[in-house]
């Protein structure tokens, strides 16, 4: 059953953050679903995994991207779910009506999911328990829509960074669709990794991509066409 949250401790939640749950698992030795401003957040030890429509990362790219390019019931994809920031942010924020399918490796994070946020969803989400490599080498689908946001604490777990990550990617995208990309680049060093990665793994599979600087993260599309301003 869904966890209602008290009113009161929402409105605390403007004034202090309100810590709703703590627990960890095999694949996160720390998570947190706190209560931040009226949103749901969820934290690990070193990264903020989901954060409603303060998930400024997507919600910042989402802002300038051309949703007019994709089919008007489309098909998403989004590996890595949280606590399903990207869905809600396309279903209750730019009030399109999609479908969604959404892999996550850690079935702590999915009851966490279910117990809190994806309840409130009106669109039709589907939730697979599955390393992402492995859900894009079985599942022979195509999507419109495939935004990637897998991370362990802070990194990209390293079997992503592979070239063979990104030809999936492509076979499973239907003609015309995006793919966007999350990369941390909230300090020197990340910044750096996530352009050597975009310029040396990204941009050879996606000869017309571009990287959209969020602020923090660094947002990689499949093609220019989709950001253009």
């Amino acid at each position: 059953m869904p966890i209602t949250i008290p009113r009161h401790r929402y409105w605390l939640s403007f004034l202090k953050e309100q810590v709703l749950e703590t627990t960890s698992s095999e694949h996160n030795d720390f998570l947190q679903v706190c209560l931040v401003h009226g949103r749901l957040q969820l934290v690990a030890e070193e990264a903020i995994y989901s954060f409603g429509d303060y998930y400024l990362n997507f919600r910042k790219v989402f802002e300038v991207f051309d949703f007019d390019q994709l089919p008007e019931q489309s098909k998403v994809l989004v590996l890595g779910l949280g606590l399903g920031s990207i869905p809600e942010l396309l279903e209750k924020h730019l009030f399109l009506d999609y479908e969604y399918t959404a892999v996550e490796i850690d079935p702590v994070i999915i009851e966490l999911a279910t117990d809190y946020s994806l309840p409130a969803l009106q669109s039709p989400i589907e939730v697979i328990q599955a390393d992402a490599f492995a859900f894009l080498q079985l599942d022979q689908r195509k999507f419109d829509l495939i935004c990637v946001d897998v991370f362990q604490d802070a990194t990209v777990p390293q079997h992503l960074n592979s070239a063979e990550f990104l030809d999936l990617l492509k076979q499973r995208l239907t003609p015309g669709g995006a793919i966007i990309y999350n990369r941390l680049a909230d300090t020197p060093l990340h910044q750096k990794q996530a352009k050597t990665y975009y310029e040396d793994s990204f941009l050879p599979a996606f000869p017309e991509a571009t990287l959209y600087n969020s602020g923090g993260n660094y947002m990689l599309v499949n093609e220019q066409r989709f950001v253009e301003e």
